[in-house]
């Protein structure tokens, strides 16, 4: 098996990225095609029907493939900052949207932007002009709820503390909350790790690595993002 950045099945496929190329796999294994059309490829994520594949580069691409007909449907370069898109992404329940995480003005200012996945046309874009507040994961919760991991900055500019929100399209970032750095952190280097399937080369440069954590067992264990909002909320964290 291939060292992979990346390793991710929805139980029909298996998506595996080096980075230059994307392998996309059977049930049992078997190779199906392989696509080299953006350089830097290390996020795969499938769509809510389980018949589209987007792939998300470092570089401001993502490519979006269909899996009925292993082809190309869709390249879109997303921003001008070429690096440093490393942040997340995830569809709507329904699949109708697709949001990413992405900076947009330099490599330091993160926004949301929302595809209309008919076409992946940009129909929305939230923070692109906030330098202080830096969404960093959204994921939602199973009933359609999306939730934001972030941090903001301070006035000297760097970071001040973490936050976990809700997002909606008609009032962006809402009922946030604050973060210690150890708890942002923990969930910042846990979400880099699942969205990559916790590959062996995924913990070779996850902060868990430098940070000294033991990662044995940690793909059998969930950190879901409405829970620590959830828990904000019952611990009545400070709103911000």
């Amino acid at each position: 098996m291939r060292k992979f950045w990346s390793y991710i099945s929805n139980g029909k496929y298996f998506v595996g990225c080096t980075g230059e190329t994307v392998y996309i796999y059977d049930a049992n294994g078997g190779e199906l095609a392989r696509f080299k059309d953006i350089k830097y490829a290390y996020h795969p994520i499938f769509s809510p029907e389980g018949n589209t594949l987007l792939v998300k580069s470092t570089g401001a691409y993502f490519a979006v493939y269909s899996l009925d007909t292993l082809s190309l449907k869709h390249k879109i370069r997303y921003s001008n900052v070429d690096g440093s898109q490393d942040d997340g992404y995830t569809f709507s329940l329904d699949g109708a949207h697709f949001y990413n995480i992405e900076r947009q003005n330099n490599s330091c200012n993160s926004a949301i932007s929302v595809y209309d996945t008919s076409n992946f046309s940009r129909i929305n874009i939230y923070l692109a002009e906030d330098e202080d507040i830096n969404p960093d994961f959204i994921e939602y919760d199973k009933t359609g709820n999306l939730f934001v991991l972030g941090f903001c900055r301070g006035e000297n500019g760097v970071f001040c503390h973490g936050f976990i929100a809700k997002f909606s399209e008609a009032q962006g970032l809402t009922d946030t909350y604050k973060l210690s750095y150890d708890d942002y952190r923990f969930y910042h280097n846990f979400k880099n790790l699942e969205r990559s399937g916790f590959t062996d080369k995924a913990k070779q440069w996850s902060g868990f690595f430098y940070d000294g954590v033991d990662m044995t067992g940690m793909e059998n264990q969930k950190y879901p993002l409405f829970e620590l909002w959830e828990k904000c909320k019952a611990n009545q964290n400070k709103e911000i």
